[in-house]
Protein backbone atom coordinates (compact mmCIF):
# COMPACT_ATOMS: atom_id res chain seq x y z
CA UNK A 1 0.00 0.00 0.00
CA UNK A 2 1.22 3.19 -0.94
CA UNK A 3 2.17 6.19 1.32
CA UNK A 4 -0.65 8.57 -0.50
CA UNK A 5 -3.28 4.81 0.03
CA UNK A 6 -1.97 4.81 3.66
CA UNK A 7 -2.28 8.76 4.31
CA UNK A 8 -6.22 8.36 3.35
CA UNK A 9 -6.98 5.37 5.32
CA UNK A 10 -5.64 6.86 8.33
CA UNK A 11 -7.17 10.70 7.82
CA UNK A 12 -10.55 7.96 7.54
CA UNK A 13 -10.29 6.38 10.57
CA UNK A 14 -9.83 9.60 12.24
CA UNK A 15 -12.72 10.86 10.92
CA UNK A 16 -14.70 7.64 12.06
CA UNK A 17 -13.25 7.78 15.71
CA UNK A 18 -14.81 11.29 15.61
CA UNK A 19 -18.10 10.38 14.12
CA UNK A 20 -18.30 7.62 16.95
CA UNK A 21 -17.90 10.11 19.40
CA UNK A 22 -15.13 7.97 21.27
CA UNK A 23 -11.38 8.57 22.12
CA UNK A 24 -8.98 6.52 20.31
CA UNK A 25 -9.04 3.83 23.49
CA UNK A 26 -12.74 3.84 23.99
CA UNK A 27 -12.39 3.09 20.33
CA UNK A 28 -9.74 0.41 20.24
CA UNK A 29 -11.28 -1.16 23.06
CA UNK A 30 -14.32 -1.01 21.24
CA UNK A 31 -12.45 -3.06 17.93
CA UNK A 32 -10.53 -5.20 20.25
CA UNK A 33 -7.17 -3.67 20.02
CA UNK A 34 -4.21 -2.53 21.38
CA UNK A 35 -4.59 1.44 21.92
CA UNK A 36 -1.04 1.84 21.71
CA UNK A 37 -1.33 0.48 18.26
CA UNK A 38 -4.20 2.40 17.30
CA UNK A 39 -2.34 5.71 18.57
CA UNK A 40 0.71 4.66 16.74
CA UNK A 41 -1.64 4.33 13.34
CA UNK A 42 -3.32 7.51 13.64
CA UNK A 43 -0.29 9.58 14.49
CA UNK A 44 1.27 7.88 11.44
CA UNK A 45 4.27 6.11 13.15
CA UNK A 46 2.94 2.61 11.80
CA UNK A 47 1.07 2.02 8.56
CA UNK A 48 -2.82 0.91 8.84
CA UNK A 49 -2.77 -3.14 8.88
CA UNK A 50 -5.04 -5.47 6.53
CA UNK A 51 -6.25 -6.64 9.15
CA UNK A 52 -7.65 -3.03 10.87
CA UNK A 53 -10.74 -2.79 8.63
CA UNK A 54 -12.21 -6.34 9.08
CA UNK A 55 -12.11 -5.24 12.98
CA UNK A 56 -13.96 -1.99 12.09
CA UNK A 57 -16.71 -3.53 10.17
CA UNK A 58 -17.33 -6.31 12.76
CA UNK A 59 -17.19 -3.68 15.54
CA UNK A 60 -19.71 -1.29 13.80
CA UNK A 61 -21.47 -3.54 11.37
CA UNK A 62 -23.30 0.03 9.16
CA UNK A 63 -19.87 1.18 8.21
CA UNK A 64 -18.98 0.09 4.38
CA UNK A 65 -15.52 -1.48 3.79
CA UNK A 66 -15.34 -0.10 0.82
CA UNK A 67 -15.33 3.22 2.62
CA UNK A 68 -12.77 2.33 4.93
CA UNK A 69 -10.36 0.64 2.07
CA UNK A 70 -10.81 2.79 -0.63
CA UNK A 71 -13.24 6.13 0.24
CA UNK A 72 -15.59 4.64 -1.94
CA UNK A 73 -19.18 5.95 -1.39
CA UNK A 74 -20.63 7.00 2.06
CA UNK A 75 -19.16 6.21 5.28
CA UNK A 76 -22.10 4.24 6.68
CA UNK A 77 -25.12 1.70 5.38
CA UNK A 78 -27.85 4.50 6.01
CA UNK A 79 -25.99 6.90 4.24
CA UNK A 80 -25.52 5.32 1.32
CA UNK A 81 -28.64 4.09 0.45
CA UNK A 82 -30.08 7.62 1.09
CA UNK A 83 -27.14 8.55 -1.55
CA UNK A 84 -28.19 6.18 -3.71
CA UNK A 85 -32.05 6.76 -3.27
CA UNK A 86 -30.74 10.90 -4.02
CA UNK A 87 -28.91 9.32 -7.31
CA UNK A 88 -31.75 8.02 -8.04
CA UNK A 89 -34.08 10.33 -7.50
CA UNK A 90 -32.20 12.59 -9.56
CA UNK A 91 -31.56 10.82 -12.33
CA UNK A 92 -35.51 9.67 -12.86
CA UNK A 93 -36.29 13.03 -12.89
CA UNK A 94 -34.22 13.67 -16.10
CA UNK A 95 -35.90 11.14 -17.75
CA UNK A 96 -38.02 11.68 -20.51
CA UNK A 97 -42.09 11.18 -19.18
CA UNK A 98 -45.50 10.46 -20.86
CA UNK A 99 -48.62 10.89 -18.51
CA UNK A 100 -50.43 8.10 -16.68
CA UNK A 101 -54.20 9.42 -16.84
CA UNK A 102 -55.77 10.48 -13.64
CA UNK A 103 -58.35 7.47 -12.70
CA UNK A 104 -61.66 9.61 -12.81
CA UNK A 105 -61.24 12.20 -15.46
CA UNK A 106 -64.13 15.38 -15.30
CA UNK A 107 -65.45 16.62 -18.34
CA UNK A 108 -63.15 17.57 -21.75
CA UNK A 109 -61.17 15.70 -24.26
CA UNK A 110 -58.26 13.24 -24.17
CA UNK A 111 -55.92 15.55 -25.82
CA UNK A 112 -56.41 18.09 -22.79
CA UNK A 113 -55.03 15.45 -20.33
CA UNK A 114 -52.07 14.14 -22.47
CA UNK A 115 -50.95 17.39 -23.99
CA UNK A 116 -52.61 20.26 -23.02
CA UNK A 117 -54.06 21.93 -19.50
CA UNK A 118 -54.85 19.52 -17.45
CA UNK A 119 -51.31 17.43 -17.64
CA UNK A 120 -50.99 18.51 -14.51
CA UNK A 121 -53.43 16.27 -13.35
CA UNK A 122 -51.53 13.22 -14.37
CA UNK A 123 -48.91 11.00 -12.77
CA UNK A 124 -45.40 11.65 -15.21
CA UNK A 125 -44.41 8.34 -15.77
CA UNK A 126 -40.77 7.37 -17.51
CA UNK A 127 -41.36 6.33 -20.96
CA UNK A 128 -41.52 2.48 -21.06
CA UNK A 129 -38.70 2.01 -23.42
CA UNK A 130 -39.89 -1.76 -24.93
CA UNK A 131 -42.88 -0.67 -25.96
CA UNK A 132 -43.73 1.49 -29.51
CA UNK A 133 -44.26 5.37 -28.82
CA UNK A 134 -46.69 6.08 -27.08
CA UNK A 135 -48.75 9.69 -25.87
CA UNK A 136 -49.87 8.39 -22.66
CA UNK A 137 -51.18 5.19 -20.75
CA UNK A 138 -53.83 4.51 -18.34
CA UNK A 139 -54.65 1.85 -15.63
CA UNK A 140 -57.99 -0.10 -16.28
CA UNK A 141 -60.70 0.27 -13.63
CA UNK A 142 -62.92 -2.79 -14.58
CA UNK A 143 -62.52 -6.20 -16.45
CA UNK A 144 -64.51 -5.29 -19.82
CA UNK A 145 -61.87 -6.63 -21.80
CA UNK A 146 -60.67 -9.56 -19.99
CA UNK A 147 -59.36 -12.27 -20.74
CA UNK A 148 -56.77 -10.56 -22.54
CA UNK A 149 -56.71 -7.74 -20.57
CA UNK A 150 -57.43 -7.25 -16.85
CA UNK A 151 -59.05 -5.01 -13.88
CA UNK A 152 -55.77 -2.97 -12.69
CA UNK A 153 -53.51 -3.65 -16.16
CA UNK A 154 -51.76 -0.64 -17.11
CA UNK A 155 -52.47 -0.02 -20.89
CA UNK A 156 -50.84 2.01 -23.40
CA UNK A 157 -51.48 4.89 -26.20
CA UNK A 158 -51.16 6.15 -29.39
CA UNK A 159 -53.17 9.00 -31.41
CA UNK A 160 -54.14 7.66 -34.37
CA UNK A 161 -55.76 9.45 -37.45
CA UNK A 162 -58.02 6.84 -38.94
CA UNK A 163 -59.17 4.15 -37.01
CA UNK A 164 -58.60 0.84 -37.98
CA UNK A 165 -62.07 -1.65 -37.47
CA UNK A 166 -61.25 -4.63 -35.77
CA UNK A 167 -58.51 -3.43 -33.93
CA UNK A 168 -58.54 -2.47 -29.91
CA UNK A 169 -58.73 1.32 -29.79
CA UNK A 170 -59.93 3.93 -26.72
CA UNK A 171 -62.18 6.47 -28.00
CA UNK A 172 -62.51 9.83 -26.87
CA UNK A 173 -66.47 9.85 -26.73
CA UNK A 174 -68.74 12.84 -24.82
CA UNK A 175 -68.88 9.61 -21.86
CA UNK A 176 -65.96 9.69 -21.28
CA UNK A 177 -63.00 7.02 -22.84
CA UNK A 178 -64.00 3.40 -23.87
CA UNK A 179 -61.58 0.90 -24.58
CA UNK A 180 -63.12 -1.52 -26.55
CA UNK A 181 -62.85 -3.82 -30.10
CA UNK A 182 -64.00 -1.35 -33.08
CA UNK A 183 -65.74 -1.46 -35.99
CA UNK A 184 -67.93 0.42 -38.49
CA UNK A 185 -71.54 0.33 -39.22
CA UNK A 186 -74.30 2.08 -40.33
CA UNK A 187 -77.55 2.02 -38.56
CA UNK A 188 -80.26 4.15 -37.14
CA UNK A 189 -79.27 6.78 -35.07
CA UNK A 190 -79.23 5.58 -31.00
CA UNK A 191 -79.78 9.25 -29.98
CA UNK A 192 -82.77 9.83 -32.34
CA UNK A 193 -85.95 7.08 -31.94
CA UNK A 194 -85.74 7.49 -35.63
CA UNK A 195 -85.55 4.29 -37.36
CA UNK A 196 -85.05 5.99 -41.29
CA UNK A 197 -82.74 8.40 -39.94
CA UNK A 198 -79.31 5.92 -41.25
CA UNK A 199 -75.58 7.43 -39.68
CA UNK A 200 -72.01 5.92 -39.63
CA UNK A 201 -71.32 4.40 -36.00
CA UNK A 202 -69.03 2.09 -34.09
CA UNK A 203 -70.03 -0.49 -33.04
CA UNK A 204 -67.92 -0.91 -29.59
CA UNK A 205 -67.33 -4.94 -28.46
CA UNK A 206 -65.48 -6.50 -25.10
CA UNK A 207 -64.09 -9.74 -24.94
CA UNK A 208 -66.13 -9.92 -22.10
CA UNK A 209 -68.87 -10.11 -23.76
CA UNK A 210 -71.28 -12.38 -20.98
CA UNK A 211 -70.82 -9.01 -18.80
CA UNK A 212 -70.88 -6.26 -21.46
CA UNK A 213 -72.26 -6.38 -24.33
CA UNK A 214 -71.76 -4.54 -27.69
CA UNK A 215 -73.40 -0.79 -28.30
CA UNK A 216 -73.33 1.56 -30.64
CA UNK A 217 -71.81 5.06 -30.62
CA UNK A 218 -72.98 7.55 -33.57
CA UNK A 219 -69.36 8.54 -35.18
CA UNK A 220 -70.30 12.55 -34.80
CA UNK A 221 -69.60 11.59 -30.60
CA UNK A 222 -66.51 10.38 -31.16
CA UNK A 223 -63.54 13.11 -30.90
CA UNK A 224 -60.42 10.95 -31.19
CA UNK A 225 -59.08 7.41 -31.87
CA UNK A 226 -56.45 6.30 -30.22
CA UNK A 227 -54.47 2.73 -30.83
CA UNK A 228 -53.64 0.46 -27.91
CA UNK A 229 -50.01 -0.13 -28.72
CA UNK A 230 -48.95 -2.26 -25.37
CA UNK A 231 -49.65 -3.49 -22.05
CA UNK A 232 -47.96 -3.99 -18.40
CA UNK A 233 -49.79 -6.24 -15.67
CA UNK A 234 -48.92 -4.81 -12.62
CA UNK A 235 -48.90 -6.85 -9.58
Amino acid sequence: MGEDQDLERRERLGRLIEKEGLSQRAFAEKIGYSYSNLNKIIIGIRKVPNSLPAKIVEAFPDIRLDWILYGEGEMSICDQQISDQNTLNDHMSKLPTRPRLPKFMSEGHLEQYYDGPKRVLCQEKPIVALLPDYDFSLILKNNRMYPKYERGDEVFFKKARIPEWGDEFLLDTADGPKFKRIYQTFAPDPEFDDPEKIVECIRCVSYNKEEYPDFLIPRRLVYGFYRCVGALRIK
